[in-house]
This record gives C-alpha cells, structure tokens and sequence, in this order.
C-alpha cells in the first residue's frame, strides 16, 4: 500500500458549508443512499462508476452497476438536486471489472475537492484494495490539489457474522483496509464504523449495510438511523481534529428508532 502521502505536508483551509465529495462505491445501496442526502444539504457529489451510463439505465440496476438506476435520477431532477450529483467513468468501458490496476479516467474528479468518501461493497482483497490503491495514485498526482480528507465506512464485525458465509476472512479484509486506509492517508484518513442502518430504501439494498431483517433484534446490537450517519461522514469530511482509531458511529437520540418504528407500514423504506 502506498505510503507516498503521509510525507506531504498539506494546508488544509477551513471548509465552506458547501462541500465537493466523491464517493467511491456510490452507486450501491448504502453509498447512494449518503449521496443523495448530501446533496439534499447542498453538497455537490461526484459518484465513481465503473460505466456512467450503465450505472443509471433502468435494465441495469443491479448488484453488478449499481442500485441507483434512471428513475432515480429523474426523482433526483424532480426534486431540485439533481444537478448537484454528477457521475464519473473510472474504466470508460462497460466491463463488469476493471481490466487495469489504474483505473483510466477519473483522476482529474478528485483534484480540489474537499473529501472521498470509500462505501466499496466488494468485501474481496482485491476488490478493495485496487480501488484503495487508485485513490491514493490519483490523490498523489493532484499534488496540493489532492483531496483533504478520505473517509472509509465499514460494518461492526457483529453485522459482517450474521450477513454471510466467510465471516471471519471478511472482518480480516475490512480490518486490512482500516489499517492501509490510516497509512496511506496519514492525518488526513479517517475510518468510521456503524451498525445496522435505519432508513435505507428498500430498493437500495447494501451489501456492507444489508437491511433488517428482524426489528426484535435491531434494539440489541449496533445501529444508527441514515440521518445520523450522514451527518456522521459530512463532519469526518470537514473536521480538522479526529481520533486515528475507527470511531463507531451511534444514533444521536433514543428517539430516532422509535420514530422510525413510527413510519407507515407501506412505507418505502426499511424503517
């Protein structure tokens, strides 16, 4: 893993209310989901893609292209901030995989903003790692123009056991990436980590964050409402003092859930 960028030395000015992320893994579930309440609060969002256009055709919302979908787009329009998520190549290609370690093409989307928000479901070595890798590459190459902050979002190990087989070989990737994520990234990193996730779409299931399937159960392990973990990755985007341990994100209030438990049952939503 790179190491390049804990030498640099980077001013990093106070951040404007607005701020420029880039969300790398923001066409899953619970990526798309952040986006889109940044960009609700006015933040301007740019969403890495394997193929842009691929990643929002209505026959191709899928676990392979993502979970945002045209229509989506179009409610985005609709309600006014559509402008405000752009969606950027990082193959050019419309391969299920990147075919190069560099992943051509979107360099230039992470010169001069404010933050890169890592949500890649890919619980692989591989799958992590070269992304990880082609993060760091591109911010080495902006110079003073490189991102100055990198946020990556993981699942508490006690989520990561009850949502699939090789539980243990997933922790240790998880784990592995926290760790390279720190190195490389230096000050400038920061690692989060949550629960199950109130308040995803129901269409927007994640692979990290998958949605509840027992409420009965939600009370007795980790979670934290989608509104709070946005608010969450925003002040780890623009806070210029944090922990260098993984800091467990916890709902700002008891009231959350039981609003949640509150909502219609035809709602759209997982709680």
């Amino acid at each position: 893993m790179h190491r390049a960028l804990a030498f640099l030395t980077i001013i990093c000015a106070q951040p404007t209310t607005a701020l420029k992320l880039v969300f790398a893994g923001g066409t899953g579930g619970l990526g798309s989901a952040l986006a889109e309440r940044c960009a609700k609060q006015g933040h301007s969002v740019t969403i890495l893609c394997r193929n842009a256009y691929l990643a929002v055709s209505p026959s191709r919302v899928s676990e392979d292209f993502g979970w945002v979908g045209e229509r989506r787009v179009q409610e985005w329009d609709a309600q006014g901030f559509g402008e405000k998520i752009t969606f950027r190549d990082w193959t050019g290609g419309d391969e299920l995989d990147s075919v190069s370690d560099r992943w051509v093409g979107w360099e230039d989307s992470l010169r001069n903003v404010d933050a890169v928000v890592f949500t890649v479901g890919d619980l692989g070595k591989r799958g992590r790692t070269r992304p990880v890798d082609a993060i760091a590459r591109a911010a080495r190459e902006a110079g003073e123009a490189m991102p100055r902050r990198y946020v990556h979002l993981a699942p508490v190990d006690d989520l990561v056991k009850r949502t699939g087989a090789f539980a243990d070989k997933r922790i240790e990737t998880l784990r592995d990436t926290e760790r390279s994520w720190k190195q490389t990234f230096w000050t400038l990193g920061r690692c989060l980590r949550a629960g199950t996730v109130l308040g995803l779409p129901k269409f927007a299931e994640s692979r990290l964050f998958p949605a509840p399937k027992d409420l009965r159960r939600v009370a007795r392990e980790p979670w934290v409402h989608l509104d709070d973990l946005t608010d969450a990755v925003l002040e780890a985007c623009s806070d210029a003092e944090a922990s260098s341990d993984p800091v467990l994100v916890e709902p700002s209030s008891v009231k959350t859930i039981e609003a949640a438990k509150a909502r219609p049952a035809r709602s759209n939503y997982y709680l």
